[in-house]
């Protein structure tokens, strides 16, 4: 049994698993909403996001320990760490008062894992077989592309933009479009169609109320078609509604229900740009990849 965390810009994920034949047999989850990279690129991270994903980290180390995991978690930081002016002091933070060393991932090591983590349940998702599979993750304060090219080479590239940075105004809804459109550099050519499988807080969220669950359940998310119009429709569902009442209509939404609308609107734009129909949900992405990538 092994344990990954990855702690990004509107959450910090816990997934405590076992590598197996190739993908991850998921022991338990957990997720906590801290905001860490509610701060603009080059800039301090929130003292208040830092002081939540320290106690978050915390929470999690009783979970590890109770889990029966001997071996120190996987601690990894995406965008919000890697971008801010104080990203090493941070790291040194959770050694200090965790004794955990965390890994500043780069871009390409983020797209790499993601790739790997979503690569190893394509079979179990239904229709990621129909065409040549790109992977799509859209964070909180980054968004990436990833694909495997013709000589099996994985190529992502990332932009910065996600749903947090997008409702903090930090990206201009006038630029979402020509920065998002810089991901298209990565769509190998291919004698197929694309499926686009999606990883990430929105995508699995998006599918969760689409199911209609009221418990978070990663089977019952993992593999769900979700179209463009069923995203236009949540979106015009949700709009006219405060936060608050986005949050008592759909309890799933703790965490989200003021970003919400930027994530979708980050989905339909790359819809277009895409030409994409519809996104597979797959709940499997950063965190198996980084379980997969240590097992090797």
């Amino acid at each position: 049994m092994q344990a990954a965390i990855d702690i990004g810009s509107n959450t910090v994920r816990l997934l405590i698993g076992e590598v197996v034949a190739g993908s991850v047999n998921v022991h338990s989850q957990a997720l906590l909403t801290t905001r860490l990279g509610n701060t603009r690129v080059g800039d301090r991270l929130s003292s208040e996001g830092r002081a939540k994903t320290i106690e978050a980290l915390r929470q999690f180390k009783q979970q590890i320990a109770a889990a029966g995991v001997k071996q120190p978690p996987v601690v990894a930081a995406t965008s919000a760490v890697r971008e801010a002016s104080d990203g090493a002091d941070f790291q040194q933070e959770i050694w200090q008062q965790l004794g955990w060393r965390l890994q500043i991932l780069s871009g390409d090591v983020e797209a790499a894992c993601s790739y790997t983590g979503a690569a190893s349940v394509l079979k179990q998702l239904t229709g990621a077989a129909d065409g040549q599979p790109v992977i799509i993750d859209v964070g909180g304060g980054s968004t990436e592309l990833i694909s495997q090219q013709p000589d099996g080479t994985i190529f992502g590239k990332s932009v910065k933009v996600g749903a947090v940075r997008l409702f903090n105004g930090e990206v201009a809804q006038e630029n979402l479009r020509p920065m998002l459109a810089e991901l298209l550099t990565v769509l190998p050519v291919v004698d197929r169609p694309y499926r686009f499988v999606s990883v990430g807080g929105t995508i699995t969220l998006v599918a969760a109320l689409l199911a209609g669950i009221e418990v978070y359940d990663r089977s019952a998310v993992s593999g769900r078609r979700v179209s463009r119009a069923e995203i236009e429709r949540l979106c015009a569902d949700l709009q006219p509604l405060t936060p608050a009442e986005r949050l008592q209509k759909y309890p799933l939404l703790q965490g989200r229900e003021d970003i919400i609308l930027a994530g979708l609107n980050i989905y339909l734009t790359l819809a277009d740009l895409l030409g994409a129909a519809e996104f597979i949900a797959s709940d499997a992405g950063l965190l198996d990849g980084l379980l997969l990538r240590d097992a090797n």
